[in-house]
């Protein structure tokens, strides 16, 4: 089946990959489409392009419900990572009026070889929680979040 659309030189969307490096270049304001169109299909394709610039490697995962964003770093004492939870319907706009907690949050973090995490601390909720580690990989369940959370990881 031909296309019979306008035609166009500008590309949808330019793959490359060279030696180590990958790249993914997406000309169109994407974000802006999927929160004014809700695509699920732009999110799929944003995702997935994601995916495939870390090669499948994430070192960190975190599965549960809710919009989250998660910055993780070494610390003294440490590693920690801080997750904040974007569950709102304001979500896009400067300010949040209301806290919508989410639940269950399950993380798989993979570290150096060698490193052994002892303990972990959820510091926003000031408790321990159980870890599992086999290899370098951590995971541990983090049981909600308001709005956000920090878990410390002791080595």
């Amino acid at each position: 089946m031909k296309y019979a659309g306008k035609r166009s030189n500008y590309p949808g969307i330019v793959i490359r990959e060279k030696v180590r490096s990958r790249l993914v270049y997406l000309p169109v304001d994407i974000d802006r489409n999927i929160w004014t169109q809700g695509s699920t299909d732009l999110s799929q394709l944003l995702k997935k392009s994601i995916g495939w610039i870390v090669n499948g490697k994430a070192a960190i995962t975190v599965t549960g419900g809710g919009n989250i964003e998660i910055f993780a770093w070494e610390t003294q004492a440490g590693y920690a990572l801080h997750i904040l939870n974007y569950n709102n319907p304001n979500m896009t706009f400067p300010s949040i009026r209301q806290f919508y907690p989410i639940g269950e949050q399950s993380v798989k973090m993979e570290f150096p070889d060698g490193v052994k995490i002892v303990k972990a601390e959820l510091l926003r909720a000031e408790n321990q929680i159980p870890i599992s580690q086999k290899g370098n990989i951590v995971e541990f369940v983090i049981p909600s979040i308001v709005d956000f959370e920090v878990v410390a990881l002791y080595v």
